[in-house]
């Protein structure tokens, strides 16, 4: 079984399945005869609400309430025995956001909090949330075959910007 690197990678866009690809996945429980890792590549910022306050003499507040975890569109669970830690950096077209992501069991259901944006009178807000997509990627021992099991999840992230005006795609 080849070892899985402590230096977990987001891939900018889906990569290929391979030994490569697996090393920078985190590690996930598995079956017997196989590895798995969970794959984290193409981080987005969402737009998550917007306020258009210019018309307007007083505060407006807009109450919103986030996820974060992983969501996946199929069923699916993630289960990790240890914290896995990576930075991540969310690029939309000349705006970037870099955090650090911890995540260990508790990540693998949903929460959600809500917070609250206030706009100033005359001006306007648009809030984005951080997500990267991913996808699990399976190793078998006894043929050293690397294949994807499933894509289609997303992780939201804690990652929430705001801005005065839309961040524009590059």
């Amino acid at each position: 079984m080849p070892p899985v690197s402590e230096d977990i990678e987001v891939f900018t866009t889906k990569p290929s399945a391979s030994e490569a690809t697996f090393k920078k996945g985190g590690p996930i429980q598995a079956k017997t005869g196989e590895s798995k890792a969970i794959i984290f590549y193409a981080p987005k910022l969402e737009n998550i609400g917007y306020i258009d306050n210019t018309g307007s003499d007083s505060v407006t507040s807009y109450s919103k309430a986030i996820a974060t975890g992983f969501v996946f569109s199929m069923q699916q669970t993630i289960s990790t025995e240890q914290a896995i830690e990576f930075n991540a950096e969310f690029v939309k077209g000349s705006f970037k956001l870099t955090m650090s992501l911890t995540f260990s069991q508790q990540w693998s259901k949903v929460t959600t909090e809500t917070y609250t944006f206030q706009v100033p009178s005359g001006k306007k807000a648009f809030t984005y949330q951080g997500y990267i997509q991913l996808a699990t990627l399976v190793h078998t021992h006894s043929s050293n075959t690397y294949a994807f099991e499933a894509y289609g999840g997303n992780l939201y992230t804690p990652a929430l910007v705001t801005r005065n005006s839309p961040i524009l795609p590059a």
